[in-house]
């Protein structure tokens, strides 16, 4: 049950990361290797002081 709620949060912050047109496959990578506690405060960290993990092209 908790890694279903740990993969349930990873991707809201995917979906947060996607409404922000950032990348959210990384955005869900971070949050699930790292936590989707700390992937949420990084996400809103670069979304802040706008901080890009890749240039868009």
């Amino acid at each position: 049950m908790i890694v279903f709620l740990w993969f349930l949060a990873s991707m809201g912050v995917a979906y947060a990361a996607k409404l922000s047109r950032r990348y959210p496959f990384l955005w869900f990578l971070l949050a699930v290797f790292l936590s989707p506690l700390v992937g949420s405060i990084l996400l809103w960290a670069a979304n802040r002081w706008n901080f890009r993990l890749i240039r868009p092209t």
